[in-house]
């Protein structure tokens, strides 16, 4: 799929109420020239914002959830992995049906922001009905803690430092637009 398709669909789950909310915020363009903007101090891109907003009116979270929180490129496939290997090592899987064998860490533990609740403040979750649901999200803590602020939901979070932060994004940006390692316009 072209990337310009994907953003137009991206575009259309954006709702009016977010459109006009996003007019109204400080906004600017990444060095790609995506637009983001800021809400609640922390800096969104447009599809991102309506997943939060989303999140933030629907979600209930349930005693026992567990949300595997981080910035992006900070460890967050590694801690998914860790974290299911560890959920999993109970139920007594023979070695050739262990979730992590046939699913990568991202489409086993769903993001909130990033799939969940990019359509809807009401997502169905009821195939999440495992003790303890899993979760994922790249939202800053203060973006979470009126949902989760009365819950005794468990919240890990994984930070790195930044430098290396940064290196892992510029390897990562380098290969998903195949472009040398030491050249970027």
């Amino acid at each position: 799929m072209d990337p310009k398709d994907t953003l137009s669909i991206a575009r259309d789950k954006i709702t009016e109420e977010t459109k006009s909310l996003i007019s109204s915020l400080p906004s600017h363009e990444d060095f790609q020239g995506r637009k983001i903007c800021k809400y609640q101090g922390f800096w969104y891109f447009y599809t991102s914002l309506q997943g939060v907003l989303n999140f933030q009116r629907g979600f209930q979270p349930k005693d026992t959830d567990i949300i595997l929180a981080s910035y992006p490129k900070s460890g967050t496939t590694w801690l998914k992995a860790l974290t299911v290997a560890l959920l999993e090592r109970s139920k007594n899987h023979s070695s050739d049906h262990h979730p992590l064998l046939s699913h990568n860490p991202q489409r086993i533990v769903p993001y909130f922001e990033l799939g969940l609740y990019i359509e809807s403040s009401s997502p169905d979750l009821t195939k999440y009905s495992s003790v303890p649901r899993l979760f994922s999200t790249h939202m800053p803590l203060d973006a979470m803690h009126e949902t989760l602020k009365d819950s005794p939901c468990k919240i890990v979070y994984v930070c790195r430092n930044v430098k290396d932060t940064l290196v892992s994004w510029w390897f990562f940006r380098c290969s998903i637009h195949k472009k040398p390692r030491e050249k970027w316009d």
